[in-house]
């Protein structure tokens, strides 16, 4: 599994790697701007998980979160939205499917 120093490094990379879609968070549902649809949580499966420092956080740091949707659609979401409504972006969270030893 990669290792990045830095958010915008991470994104990039895994925009690269075919991670080209974003999800954000809007009531409880994952919503894809690029393709303008909405995606229940337990539709997606979640890939790679990373980990990277990030100053302008409480935390110090921020995650990057690689998706994929049914229809293999790719695409990335970050834990911003944590930041705000932890206990929200824990209870989506927690719907997605995983994959075992791919750093989810």
């Amino acid at each position: 599994m990669p290792q990045y120093s830095t958010f915008s490094e991470a994104i990039a990379a895994m925009r690269d790697r075919g991670y080209i879609h974003t999800f954000t968070i809007q009531k409880g549902q994952l919503f894809c701007p690029e393709l303008s649809t909405t995606v229940p949580p337990e539709q997606l499966t979640l890939i790679e998980r990373h980990e990277v420092p990030s100053p302008d956080t409480i935390s110090g740091t921020r995650e990057v979160f690689g998706l994929r949707a049914g229809d293999l659609t790719l695409g990335l979401m970050t834990s911003t939205y944590g930041e705000y409504d932890a206990e929200g972006f824990e209870a989506v969270f927690r719907r997605f499917k995983t994959t075992k030893g791919k750093g989810a």
